[in-house]
């Protein structure tokens, strides 16, 4: 019998999970396996045991669709908890990694989906990017190739969707090395990404793609190239913050022209925590001088004048009200004000909203 505290059972059924095993056996067993991963408990016990991940690995190029499913979805599981995220990577990376990519490139595979989740998962983990990135930096192109599934719509001929790719690369970001990858102008991967920040169809692919925006704003070398006409980034951020709201021909002057009279029917963005991942990288766009200047002779300020009165409306977010205050505070400052070029240390003062406020009923109507 199978308990959280007992490894025994577990690997009595070890030598089941094998390809050569009678179908009925590896059916039962796998079944048994993927109840475990159902929970973190379980995850924590099979992530103990080495020889069992190898075998529902191998088990992933059964013969079987049925056992190449359970195998998979397993992998999913496992990989979801951090503990088993880091037994995969630790002990099998350089099989899982070549594996999940085979499969994700292959058009007519019925499991990219699932694939593109476990790599998404293993990726998580911000001290797990670096080694998924060396074996996928082996394969020859593989990251412009996951790059050209994932922004083909409809690439996959089983309706495979490969929405999870998005959330990858944007784990991917989390490294240095990966923003460097993805910013590079010879193959111009941010570039092919940045669209599907409006992705309507899937918050998982619109959620990556913005989190790969944001965390490439971080790196404030390559904000002139962000802003540049190259990139060409702010109507990105700023059209899924703006509203239905009319502004006058002076400051939709200013405004990208993404955002000139956009007209009653345009709606923000539903999902909270986009929100506020595009209120930073604003605020990360507003680290130097020459951004802060940018984002101000382009209206974003006017545009989050309002996005702040959405915010404290019923429908609005704490959270999202917090991340566009501070935005909004280091752009209403003057530079004499501001003092300094890296405002990553700078405190925002307590009186914030107060003098927003002020601020919105001086410009009301603007």
């Amino acid at each position: 019998m199978f308990t959280l505290n007992n490894m025994e059972p577990l690997l009595e059924i070890v030598p089941f999970l094998q390809k050569t095993s009678r179908l009925d056996l590896k059916t039962v067993s796998l079944s048994h396996v993927l109840s475990l991963t159902g929970s973190k408990d379980g995850v924590v016990l099979i992530s103990q045991c080495a020889n069992l991940l190898g075998n529902v690995l191998e088990l992933t190029g059964d013969n079987s669709d049925a056992i190449q499913k359970d195998a998979v979805l397993a992998l999913v599981n496992i990989s979801s908890e951090t503990v088993g995220a880091e037994a995969l990577v630790n002990q099998y990376a350089e099989r899982i990694v070549p594996v999940a990519y085979a499969a994700i490139s292959d058009e007519n595979c019925k499991l990219a989906d699932a694939w593109s989740m476990v790599l998404c998962n293993l990726t998580r983990p911000e001290h797990l990017v670096e080694p998924i990135l060396d074996h996928l930096l082996r394969i020859e192109h593989a990251i412009e190739k996951l790059t050209t599934c994932f922004t083909r719509i409809n690439y996959n001929k089983q309706k495979g969707h490969l929405n999870y790719l998005g959330p990858l690369f944007s784990n991917l970001s989390q490294s240095s090395r990966g923003r460097v990858i993805f910013c590079s102008q010879t193959t111009d991967l941010l570039v092919r990404i940045l669209p599907f920040v409006h992705h309507e169809e899937s918050v998982v692919r619109r959620g990556g793609a913005i989190g790969l925006l944001k965390n490439v704003c971080f790196d404030s070398t390559v904000h002139d190239w962000l802003l540049s006409g190259a990139v060409d980034v702010l109507p990105f951020i700023l059209l899924p913050l703006a509203g239905p709201e009319e502004f006058d021909d002076e400051t939709n002057e200013k405004l990208p022209i993404e955002l000139q009279y956009l007209g009653p029917e345009k709606r923000r963005e539903d999902d909270p925590d986009i929100r506020k991942m595009l209120l930073e990288s604003l605020g990360q766009l507003c680290a130097t001088r020459k951004g802060r200047g940018y984002l101000r002779e382009r209206g974003v300020y006017e545009v989050l004048r309002e996005l702040h009165k959405f915010e404290c409306s019923p429908e609005g977010d704490a959270r999202v009200l917090a991340a566009c205050e501070s935005v909004v505070d280091i752009l209403i400052r003057t530079e004499e004000e501001i003092g300094q070029d890296n405002l990553k240390t700078l405190d925002i003062p307590k009186d914030l909203v107060e003098k927003l406020n002020q601020l919105e009923t001086q410009t009301n109507g603007i």
